[in-house]
């Protein structure tokens, strides 16, 4: 088992490579020429509005489902990187990792909101049945594996901005 110091600098390490890995993927977006406009982020803001995130308590079956997810994460030895060329990372009907948390983001709890999907996947460059196909993909690679958990919960919490259409890429 991995020492809690060291598994504490391997967190850090790994919230670090998110967010390089977010800074990386809006650079790409927009070299690309797509990114999100202004309409786009006032529909993800009124989205987000009109979606707040649930407020019931979770039932016993989710429970002990987060009990036994907290035991793998309290014994998992995390390493100090990950590499983009593990299969585990690999695009999910084109979406990479940090494009699906962005995707993520900003369509929160609106997945059945198709005007609000229509309008984020665009600005990512892929279409609505990615979207979905990519929700499938990598929720079975996130329940499955502590440390992509982890990682999609780094990028995740580290989605601020939008990338905006236009606006020049970072070097």
């Amino acid at each position: 088992m991995q020492n809690p110091l060291a598994k504490q600098r391997a967190l850090l390490a790994l919230r670090a490579q998110a967010a390089r890995w977010l800074a990386d993927h809006d650079a790409d977006l927009l070299a690309r020429g797509l990114g999100f406009t202004a309409e786009d982020v006032a529909a993800v803001e009124a989205s987000r509005a009109a979606h707040p995130a649930p407020t019931e308590k979770p039932g016993p079956g989710t429970y002990v489902s987060m009990v036994w997810v907290g035991l793998k994460a309290t014994f998992q030895s995390y390493p100090d990187s990950l590499d983009l060329s593990d299969p585990r990372l690999a695009p999910v009907a084109g979406l990479s990792f940090p494009a699906y948390a962005t995707a993520a983001a900003a369509i929160g709890w609106a997945t059945d909101d198709e005007d609000l999907v229509a309008r984020v996947t665009a600005a990512l460059g892929v279409t609505p049945a990615d979207w979905e196909a990519a929700i499938e993909g990598w929720t079975e690679r996130i329940k499955d594996d502590v440390v992509i958990a982890t990682m999609y919960g780094q990028l995740f919490a580290q989605v601020g901005a939008l990338p905006m259409k236009g606006s020049p890429a970072a070097p």
